[in-house]
């Protein structure tokens, strides 16, 4: 009877003791580097409903503090579009496309992620993959498999997933002497603008090569361009001369909402083929623009002069 009652005992007590973390929301700290939308990516939330359970005013934060997370979000949109684009075949091979790709010439990666085989076939071995805007040597050019510089070894990759380096692109320069309006620079001035800045950490607020965000990485590439852009997003969104996207050409200014405020917060330089350049919260780098606009509101482009 004795043993009976303190069971009895044992049970009310747990009765009464807290629920565990999994009734409440889990604690993040904020770390270096930090960026709203970083820790909404890596904790499968939103931007927005971050600061909606922190009650934050503003996208600011500070290293050491603490940030409750939504213990049971929804996964947002762009998480699932991130989980289709990383699932998909890194070298499915068409019929064959028409390409510039020529012996002797550098291309560029144009897939997010692609296979480089030990030969030109789907059922060779895979001994490497390539980052999107990874730039190649092309040695022998094919319709479906193209032959590249890849260590020591043969190497092969599709040929749907490689384009010309714009800077040496004479097919890009036509495309764009089509277009009645232009901007003021070469494709080839852009490159050499902005791609000695990849893979620059972001940093909120930051202007230099030491760090960027998505505005201060498109004012310090349209400085050395020698054009002066507004400090902000939302600045440079007011200027420049708007631009439908049908129409935009490399070099051209993209704007959307990624913080969920209904207004512009974020800006990346588009480089034509689907392809856009920005600091997009963990460093500089290409990414698609189909990609972006299936996660974020798209604002529209806009197209700076010095003229």
């Amino acid at each position: 009877m004795k043993k009976t009652t303190r069971i009895l005992a044992i049970l009310s007590v747990c009765a009464f003791m807290p629920v565990t973390a999994h009734a409440s929301s889990p604690v993040y700290v904020v770390q270096a580097g930090d960026t709203l939308m970083k820790i909404a990516r890596e904790n499968q939330t939103t931007v927005q409903e971050l600061m909606q359970v922190n009650q934050l005013s503003s996208d600011r934060l500070t290293i050491g503090q603490s940030l409750s997370l939504p213990g049971t979000a929804t996964p947002p949109v762009y998480a699932a579009a991130e989980s289709a684009v990383n699932e998909a075949p890194a070298d499915i091979v068409s019929q064959g496309k028409s390409s510039s790709i020529r012996a002797g010439i550098k291309a560029r990666i144009t897939g997010d992620i692609v296979n480089v085989r030990k030969s030109p076939t789907l059922d060779s071995e895979v001994i490497g993959k390539l980052p999107m805007g990874a730039v190649v040597d092309v040695l022998d050019p094919g319709a479906e498999w193209t032959k590249i510089s890849f260590g020591q070894d043969e190497s092969f990759v599709a040929t749907d997933y490689l384009d010309e380096v714009f800077s040496s692109s004479e097919s890009s320069s036509k495309e764009e002497s089509k277009k009645r309006k232009k901007s003021s620079f070469s494709t080839k001035e852009l490159y050499r603008a902005f791609e000695p800045l990849l893979n620059t950490p972001y940093v909120l607020g930051g202007t230099t090569t030491s760090g960027f965000d998505c505005s201060g990485f498109t004012s310090y590439v349209f400085k050395e361009l020698g054009i002066t852009l507004p400090r902000t997003s939302e600045e440079q969104f007011q200027g420049g001369q708007a631009v439908s996207l049908d129409d935009a050409l490399p070099g051209d200014l993209v704007f959307y909402d990624t913080m969920g405020r209904g207004r512009v917060s974020h800006v990346a330089i588009y480089l034509g083929d689907d392809l856009i350049v920005h600091a997009n919260g963990d460093d500089v780098r290409y990414e698609k623009l189909s990609n972006m606009h299936k996660l974020y509101p798209f604002f529209g482009v806009k197209r700076y002069s010095d003229e």
